[in-house]
């Protein structure tokens, strides 16, 4: 007792005997926090955080996402969807100072070109006034999201087993409230003019549907296809029959499932063994060249005429075919017009396009590629396909070795994207790109982050070794990590 009293520095500073009275006292610190440390204040301060940020996330996913985007007749959601990229835009200004994201330097460009050159050139082109001719670049700006998203990632730190369950539940939310629209919605509230109506529309060649936002359903679609090819459970095959079927017979955009499918047989064809991939591939070119000549066959287009496909595909068809002959008329032989573009007008501008043209059928988001020519031009188009084309390259080798199904739908998003745009304009809703694209960031970053789980005899037989995660860790060979991937069940998993 008296040697452990005398080692303890009294009131006047003083150590242990033999110490000079002006030594300090040696404080001895844990060399970590215990879990005993923490009160239970502490712990559920940390709880109570952690739920927040979850809440916060769950909350303004669907803004970035645009999911509100275009339904005007919600006009609460609606406006504050179009608000939501200034409101976002200190995290934007945040996360390109302090955050080091990839493909950065593409999305700067693009904005930079939308928001500062397009307009310009709509004031010369279209005799836009300077407030309309800014009016114009609220569609781009949710290119930003990218950024601020990213920003709020890195902020709010959710966990990423949490982002996956909040956007599968809204992918599943999608599904579901599409149902019970489509049995509860009286055919009053239809409407056959898509500028009074979005999200109820209806017309004589599809009947009633359900114009859903389908960016998180599509997610949860391209997850069950995923999982599927990783885990071989016939479960998540039948979930993605089921997802498909309210497509086909509610939401009724022959472009969007078509571009499904598209991604779908293409994740479960680079499942495949290389040499079966190959095989598989040549088959799918040749059936498709064969298809595409025996459709263009039945709806007479080497006669010449369009008849047969006008009518088969309806006013859908005659309405792009009408929009693009004015697109071209009116880029008509004016290199500076395909240079730049003409830019374009919102239905709140002084003069609008369908005041220009006389004709209330013309809709530049139906063109594809053909609306971003007319309205930025062919350098501003291959600004775009550079942007678009990078986004999936850097996705492709992030993702290519990782067994994550979630992570993989993500990127399947952005290959969608690409498909799509063959019929709607990538600048439709460009938040989309920079949603899955922070997303993607964000994981990867917390998985290289995440300590590498010690392997034992014991977990390598467990049931718990079923894992779609992939390490990262490893010896650095050539400035590369070497990847270890662990693909479906181990070997002693039951």
């Amino acid at each position: 007792m008296a040697g452990g009293a005398a080692d303890i520095p009294g009131p006047g500073g003083t150590g242990a005997p033999g110490k000079s009275p002006a030594a300090r006292p040696r404080v001895v610190m844990p060399l970590r926090r215990d879990v005993a440390a923490f009160s239970p204040g502490d712990a559920r301060l940390d709880h109570d955080a952690a739920l927040l940020a979850k809440f916060v996330l769950a909350g303004t996913l669907p803004l970035f996402a645009q999911v509100f985007y275009y339904l005007n007749e919600y006009p609460p959601p609606y406006l504050l969807s179009k608000a939501w990229p200034f409101l976002t835009l200190p995290l934007a200004f945040y996360a390109v100072a302090r955050l080091k994201l990839p493909v950065s330097g593409a999305f700067l460009t693009v904005l930079a070109y939308a928001l500062g050159f397009t307009p310009m050139v709509s004031m010369i082109q279209l005799g836009n006034g300077f407030l309309d001719a800014l009016t114009t670049t609220i569609k781009a700006w949710p290119f930003t999201y990218y950024f601020s998203l990213s920003a709020l990632l890195a902020l709010l730190a959710v966990n990423p087993s949490s982002i996956r369950k909040i956007v599968l539940a809204f992918g599943a939310g999608t599904f579901v409230l599409m149902v019970l629209i489509y049995l509860a919605a009286p055919t009053s509230w239809y409407s056959n003019n898509p500028a009074d109506s979005k999200l109820l529309l209806f017309d004589l060649e599809r009947g009633y549907r359900v114009y859903m936002p389908m960016f998180f359903g599509m997610i949860l679609v391209f997850f069950l296809a995923r999982s599927f090819i990783l885990r071989r459970n016939v479960l998540f095959a039948l979930g993605v029959a089921v997802s498909f079927l309210p497509m086909l017979f509610i939401f009724k955009q022959r472009a969007a499932i078509g571009a499904a499918v598209v991604v779908v047989a293409f994740g479960m064809t680079m499942s495949l063994p290389p040499m079966l991939r190959r095989l598989v591939i040549g088959a799918a070119l040749v059936g498709a060249a064969a298809g595409t000549g025996l459709l263009a066959y039945k709806l007479g287009l080497f006669s010449g005429s369009l008849d047969g496909a006008t009518n088969a595909l309806g006013a859908s068809l005659s309405v792009r075919q009408n929009s693009s002959a004015l697109a071209f008329g009116f880029l008509g032989d004016d290199p500076m017009r395909w240079t730049f573009g003409v830019g374009a007008t919102t239905r709140f501008s002084t003069t609008t396009l369908n005041d220009i043209f006389g004709n209330g059928q013309f809709f530049i988001a139906d063109l594809g590629w053909i609306g971003v020519i007319f309205e930025y031009g062919v350098i501003g188009a291959a600004l775009l396909a550079v942007l678009y084309g990078w986004c999936f390259v850097y996705v492709f080798r992030l993702t290519r070795d990782l067994t994550d199904a979630f992570t993989l739908a993500l990127a399947d998003y952005v290959l969608y994207l690409i498909v799509s745009s063959a019929v709607y304009s990538v600048v439709f809703t460009p938040g989309e790109l920079g949603v899955v694209m922070a997303l993607i960031v964000y994981l990867d970053r917390q998985r290289r982050a995440a300590p590498a789980a010690p392997v034992t005899v014991l977990s390598r037989f467990s049931r718990s070794a079923e894992t779609h995660l992939v390490s990262r860790e490893g010896p650095r060979v050539g400035g590369r990590g070497a990847r270890h991937v662990t693909l479906g069940r181990s070997p002693g998993a039951r």
